[in-house]
Protein backbone atom coordinates (compact mmCIF):
# COMPACT_ATOMS: atom_id res chain seq x y z
CA UNK A 1 0.00 0.00 0.00
CA UNK A 2 2.68 2.44 1.05
CA UNK A 3 4.93 1.58 -2.47
CA UNK A 4 2.07 2.33 -4.34
CA UNK A 5 0.92 5.30 -2.47
CA UNK A 6 4.45 6.50 -3.22
CA UNK A 7 4.70 5.66 -6.88
CA UNK A 8 1.66 7.56 -7.64
CA UNK A 9 3.30 10.70 -6.00
CA UNK A 10 6.32 10.27 -7.79
CA UNK A 11 4.35 10.09 -10.98
CA UNK A 12 2.13 12.90 -10.11
CA UNK A 13 5.89 15.70 -10.32
CA UNK A 14 6.88 13.98 -13.00
CA UNK A 15 3.93 14.67 -15.11
CA UNK A 16 3.66 18.37 -14.43
CA UNK A 17 6.81 18.58 -15.90
CA UNK A 18 7.73 19.26 -19.85
CA UNK A 19 8.29 15.44 -21.29
CA UNK A 20 11.82 16.34 -22.55
CA UNK A 21 12.65 17.09 -18.70
CA UNK A 22 11.51 14.03 -17.62
CA UNK A 23 14.03 11.41 -16.38
CA UNK A 24 14.24 8.07 -17.89
CA UNK A 25 13.08 6.05 -15.01
CA UNK A 26 14.88 1.72 -15.60
CA UNK A 27 13.50 -1.03 -14.53
CA UNK A 28 15.18 -1.55 -11.61
CA UNK A 29 14.12 2.21 -9.87
CA UNK A 30 13.46 1.32 -6.19
CA UNK A 31 15.27 -1.71 -6.09
CA UNK A 32 17.88 -0.24 -3.25
CA UNK A 33 15.08 0.21 -1.04
CA UNK A 34 13.70 -3.15 -1.24
CA UNK A 35 13.02 -3.84 2.54
CA UNK A 36 12.94 -7.86 1.89
CA UNK A 37 16.20 -7.64 0.77
CA UNK A 38 17.43 -4.78 3.16
CA UNK A 39 20.26 -5.82 5.90
CA UNK A 40 18.42 -4.97 9.18
CA UNK A 41 21.02 -5.40 11.33
CA UNK A 42 22.77 -2.20 10.20
CA UNK A 43 19.84 -0.41 10.48
CA UNK A 44 20.27 2.52 12.79
CA UNK A 45 18.07 1.44 16.11
CA UNK A 46 14.87 3.93 16.61
CA UNK A 47 15.24 6.94 18.70
CA UNK A 48 12.67 8.42 20.77
CA UNK A 49 11.19 11.68 19.81
CA UNK A 50 8.49 13.98 21.33
CA UNK A 51 4.64 13.07 20.97
CA UNK A 52 6.24 8.91 21.11
CA UNK A 53 3.98 6.82 23.58
CA UNK A 54 5.86 4.96 25.99
CA UNK A 55 4.85 1.62 27.77
CA UNK A 56 7.05 1.23 31.23
CA UNK A 57 6.81 -2.79 32.55
CA UNK A 58 8.00 -2.89 36.03
CA UNK A 59 7.91 -6.05 36.42
CA UNK A 60 5.67 -7.92 39.05
CA UNK A 61 3.54 -6.02 41.21
CA UNK A 62 3.54 -6.50 44.95
CA UNK A 63 0.18 -6.80 44.86
CA UNK A 64 -1.59 -10.04 45.45
CA UNK A 65 -2.45 -10.30 41.90
CA UNK A 66 1.48 -10.31 41.04
CA UNK A 67 0.28 -8.32 37.77
CA UNK A 68 2.73 -6.48 35.72
CA UNK A 69 3.40 -3.08 36.44
CA UNK A 70 2.59 -0.90 33.43
CA UNK A 71 2.72 2.40 33.26
CA UNK A 72 2.56 4.91 30.06
CA UNK A 73 4.15 7.81 29.45
CA UNK A 74 3.84 10.47 26.53
CA UNK A 75 7.28 12.18 25.47
CA UNK A 76 6.35 15.44 26.20
CA UNK A 77 7.53 18.45 24.08
CA UNK A 78 10.58 19.28 25.92
CA UNK A 79 11.72 15.49 25.24
CA UNK A 80 11.22 14.37 28.80
CA UNK A 81 9.25 12.08 30.70
CA UNK A 82 8.12 12.09 34.56
CA UNK A 83 8.87 8.45 36.26
CA UNK A 84 8.22 7.82 39.98
CA UNK A 85 10.26 8.19 42.26
CA UNK A 86 13.24 9.98 40.37
CA UNK A 87 11.09 12.23 38.84
CA UNK A 88 11.93 13.74 34.92
CA UNK A 89 13.45 11.81 32.84
CA UNK A 90 14.86 12.62 28.81
CA UNK A 91 13.44 10.13 26.83
CA UNK A 92 13.78 12.30 23.37
CA UNK A 93 17.19 10.95 21.39
CA UNK A 94 17.79 7.51 23.19
CA UNK A 95 16.78 4.26 22.23
CA UNK A 96 14.31 2.36 24.37
CA UNK A 97 16.96 0.42 24.99
CA UNK A 98 19.48 3.42 26.64
CA UNK A 99 16.02 4.80 28.15
CA UNK A 100 15.59 1.51 29.89
CA UNK A 101 19.29 1.12 30.77
CA UNK A 102 19.06 4.66 32.23
CA UNK A 103 16.06 4.49 34.23
CA UNK A 104 17.42 0.94 35.79
CA UNK A 105 20.71 2.81 37.10
CA UNK A 106 18.48 5.86 38.13
CA UNK A 107 15.76 3.40 39.99
CA UNK A 108 18.47 1.56 41.45
CA UNK A 109 19.35 3.97 43.69
CA UNK A 110 15.21 3.77 45.13
CA UNK A 111 15.33 0.02 44.90
CA UNK A 112 17.19 -3.28 45.68
CA UNK A 113 16.68 -5.07 42.39
CA UNK A 114 14.88 -2.41 39.88
CA UNK A 115 13.30 -4.20 36.99
CA UNK A 116 11.65 -1.83 33.67
CA UNK A 117 11.63 -2.65 30.04
CA UNK A 118 10.68 0.41 27.74
CA UNK A 119 8.36 -0.59 24.50
CA UNK A 120 7.35 2.63 21.98
CA UNK A 121 3.57 1.84 21.91
CA UNK A 122 2.46 4.60 19.89
CA UNK A 123 4.62 6.78 17.42
CA UNK A 124 4.48 10.31 16.90
CA UNK A 125 2.94 11.35 13.79
CA UNK A 126 5.26 10.45 10.17
CA UNK A 127 4.94 14.19 8.57
CA UNK A 128 7.44 15.90 7.09
CA UNK A 129 7.01 19.64 6.40
CA UNK A 130 6.60 21.01 2.56
CA UNK A 131 6.71 25.20 2.61
CA UNK A 132 7.28 28.01 -0.05
CA UNK A 133 6.72 28.06 -3.27
CA UNK A 134 4.74 24.77 -3.99
CA UNK A 135 0.91 24.44 -4.66
CA UNK A 136 -0.25 23.07 -1.10
CA UNK A 137 1.95 23.54 1.24
CA UNK A 138 1.51 21.77 4.23
CA UNK A 139 2.24 18.30 6.10
CA UNK A 140 2.26 15.35 4.91
CA UNK A 141 2.89 11.45 5.93
CA UNK A 142 5.71 9.95 4.78
CA UNK A 143 6.89 6.14 4.77
CA UNK A 144 9.99 4.47 5.45
CA UNK A 145 11.94 5.15 2.12
CA UNK A 146 10.12 8.67 1.16
CA UNK A 147 12.30 11.25 -1.08
CA UNK A 148 12.52 14.79 -2.24
CA UNK A 149 10.63 14.28 -5.30
CA UNK A 150 7.90 12.39 -3.15
CA UNK A 151 7.27 15.12 -1.24
CA UNK A 152 7.09 17.67 -3.92
CA UNK A 153 4.56 15.86 -5.55
CA UNK A 154 2.70 15.67 -2.66
CA UNK A 155 2.62 19.22 -2.73
CA UNK A 156 1.38 19.74 -5.46
CA UNK A 157 5.01 20.78 -7.02
CA UNK A 158 6.35 23.66 -7.53
CA UNK A 159 4.73 27.39 -8.47
CA UNK A 160 5.70 29.00 -11.42
CA UNK A 161 8.10 31.54 -9.44
CA UNK A 162 9.75 28.51 -7.67
CA UNK A 163 13.87 28.86 -7.46
CA UNK A 164 13.47 24.81 -8.14
CA UNK A 165 17.29 24.67 -8.02
CA UNK A 166 17.25 25.87 -4.56
CA UNK A 167 16.02 23.83 -2.47
CA UNK A 168 16.70 23.71 0.81
CA UNK A 169 15.78 20.48 2.91
CA UNK A 170 16.21 21.09 6.66
CA UNK A 171 16.64 17.85 9.11
CA UNK A 172 16.45 18.18 13.30
CA UNK A 173 19.63 16.94 14.56
CA UNK A 174 19.54 16.81 18.43
CA UNK A 175 17.45 19.61 20.46
CA UNK A 176 18.99 22.94 18.72
CA UNK A 177 21.47 21.82 15.69
CA UNK A 178 20.20 21.64 12.24
CA UNK A 179 21.82 20.15 9.38
CA UNK A 180 20.52 21.80 5.59
CA UNK A 181 21.06 20.69 2.52
CA UNK A 182 20.42 22.88 -0.78
CA UNK A 183 19.38 20.83 -3.95
CA UNK A 184 19.39 21.41 -7.48
CA UNK A 185 16.16 19.48 -8.33
CA UNK A 186 16.85 19.37 -12.09
CA UNK A 187 19.70 16.97 -11.54
CA UNK A 188 17.22 14.87 -9.79
CA UNK A 189 15.01 14.72 -12.57
CA UNK A 190 18.27 13.61 -14.95
CA UNK A 191 18.94 10.59 -12.72
CA UNK A 192 21.53 11.70 -10.37
CA UNK A 193 19.73 10.34 -7.39
CA UNK A 194 17.07 11.43 -5.31
CA UNK A 195 17.19 12.81 -1.69
CA UNK A 196 15.57 10.81 1.37
CA UNK A 197 13.52 12.52 3.77
CA UNK A 198 12.82 11.23 7.39
CA UNK A 199 10.10 12.37 9.35
CA UNK A 200 9.99 15.72 10.25
CA UNK A 201 12.09 16.87 7.80
CA UNK A 202 11.23 20.63 6.34
CA UNK A 203 11.30 21.05 2.75
CA UNK A 204 11.74 24.90 2.10
CA UNK A 205 11.56 26.39 -2.15
CA UNK A 206 12.16 29.55 -2.15
CA UNK A 207 10.98 32.38 -4.51
CA UNK A 208 14.46 33.28 -5.54
CA UNK A 209 18.66 31.44 -5.01
CA UNK A 210 19.55 31.39 -1.50
CA UNK A 211 23.43 32.98 -0.91
CA UNK A 212 24.53 32.13 2.61
CA UNK A 213 22.44 29.33 3.52
CA UNK A 214 23.59 29.63 7.68
CA UNK A 215 22.42 32.85 8.07
CA UNK A 216 18.87 32.34 6.40
CA UNK A 217 18.32 29.17 8.13
CA UNK A 218 18.82 31.28 11.05
CA UNK A 219 16.23 33.64 10.03
CA UNK A 220 14.47 31.51 9.15
CA UNK A 221 13.80 29.56 12.30
CA UNK A 222 13.73 32.69 14.19
CA UNK A 223 11.06 34.74 11.81
CA UNK A 224 8.66 31.04 11.82
CA UNK A 225 8.99 30.54 15.58
CA UNK A 226 5.65 30.34 16.63
CA UNK A 227 4.81 28.39 13.30
CA UNK A 228 7.42 25.97 14.46
CA UNK A 229 6.37 26.05 18.03
CA UNK A 230 2.36 25.51 17.43
CA UNK A 231 2.14 24.04 14.44
CA UNK A 232 4.82 21.42 12.87
CA UNK A 233 5.30 18.25 14.68
CA UNK A 234 8.41 17.18 15.46
CA UNK A 235 9.88 21.29 15.96
CA UNK A 236 7.96 21.90 19.58
CA UNK A 237 10.33 23.98 21.21
CA UNK A 238 12.93 23.92 18.61
CA UNK A 239 15.75 26.58 19.33
CA UNK A 240 18.45 27.16 16.90
CA UNK A 241 21.94 26.74 18.23
CA UNK A 242 24.52 25.55 14.86
CA UNK A 243 23.51 24.74 11.65
CA UNK A 244 25.61 21.99 9.55
CA UNK A 245 25.64 22.03 5.74
CA UNK A 246 25.32 18.82 4.00
CA UNK A 247 26.28 17.19 0.45
CA UNK A 248 24.38 14.62 -0.97
CA UNK A 249 23.90 13.76 -4.88
CA UNK A 250 21.88 16.43 -6.68
CA UNK A 251 23.14 18.99 -4.20
CA UNK A 252 24.92 22.50 -5.43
Amino acid sequence: MIRNGLLVFAAGLLLAWPASARPAISAQTGAGSDSVGMDWSKVAEYRIVPGDMLKLNFGPSSTASGMDLVREARVRPDGRISVFPVGDVIAAGRTPGELQGMLLSLLSGEFKQPRVTVEVSEMAGNQVHVLGRVSKPGSFPVGPFTTLLQALSAAGGFTDDAARNSVLVFHRDGSSNVKVARVRVDRILKGEGDVPLSRFDIVYVPRSTIGNVDVFARQFFGETAQVLTFGMVGWELFNLDRVFLVRSTAVQ
